[in-house]
């Protein structure tokens, strides 16, 4: 295989994959350009141009982290399975292991689930304006699966901890690579984390210091495992933990919270 089709095969192939998550954020677009156009210093766009920097900006990151994945996983010895295969390589690791990683999903999430209610418990007044986790509406729920658990995997661990990973070792001369690896895993997950800030910059709540920690915190205990997934099994694991993990909240929210309900009781 010529190195033009090494490259050029997976990246098309992982692009189109995530044009499918920029797809899904059209039918919340018109939400989304309300959104925009109330933050501090929004410039007056029409809503042409609202809707074209809305999706154009992700798809560009899009394209950047799937370009540089492809160039520099194997190199960081990284794994993504379409990659491989598109490459005509063994597959290796990440093959198996699908129903622990399931696991592992449900065990993470449903622990976030319960800690936000616990949160929302404790500190009702400054997460209010939070939906719950399962109130997400149907496109909502599109949005997450398809945007959360592909193009977000692509964008923050195939592009992201990739390129910390290979500068680092680049750095090093391949030195410590067990440390370089938490410390690329842990940077994208605090990244992956602050990326979920967009939601309190539109609603105006900057300033509100216990909706800021829940954020960063749930959202980076779930990047850890992605992030870890992606280091020692594969992307698709990755991606597959990060769907789960939407359903697991869509499903486990309202048992934990009438079980919540039945001890106040």
């Amino acid at each position: 295989m010529t190195a033009t089709n090494r490259f050029l095969r997976p990246f098309l192939a992982l692009a189109g994959l995530g044009l499918l998550g920029i797809l899904s954020l059209i039918p919340l677009i018109e939400g989304s350009i309300e959104q925009a156009s109330r933050l501090p210093g929004a410039p007056p766009l029409p809503d042409a141009v609202f809707a074209l920097l809305i999706l154009g900006q992700p798809t560009l990151l899009l394209l950047a982290a799937v370009a540089l994945g492809v160039a520099l996983a194997e190199k960081a010895g990284l794994t993504s399975l379409i990659l491989r295969r598109l490459r005509g390589e063994a597959i290796g690791q990440g093959a198996d292991g699908w129903g622990r990683t399931l696991l592992l999903a449900f065990a993470f999430a449903a622990a976030v689930a319960a800690a936000d209610l616990v949160l929302r418990g404790m500190f009702p007044a400054s997460l209010t304006a939070l939906p719950r986790l399962d109130d997400v509406t149907p496109a909502g729920r599109m949005l997450a699966l398809f945007y959360g658990g592909i193009t977000e995997e692509l964008m923050m661990r195939f592009g992201l901890m990739t390129l910390l990973l290979w500068l680092g070792l680049l750095l090093t001369g391949g030195r410590g690579r067990p440390v370089l690896v938490w410390f690329a895993i842990g940077l994208t997950a605090f990244a992956f984390a602050a990326g979920h800030l967009g939601a309190v910059a539109g609603m105006q709540q900057m300033d509100n210091q216990v909706l800021i920690a829940r954020i960063l915190v749930l959202n980076g205990v779930l990047g850890l495992l992605f992030g870890w997934l992606y280091a020692s099994r594969s992307l698709e694991h990755a991606m597959l933990a990060h769907a789960a993990s939407h359903v697991t909240f869509w499903g486990m929210t309202p048992v934990l919270a009438r079980l919540g309900q039945g001890f106040a009781g």
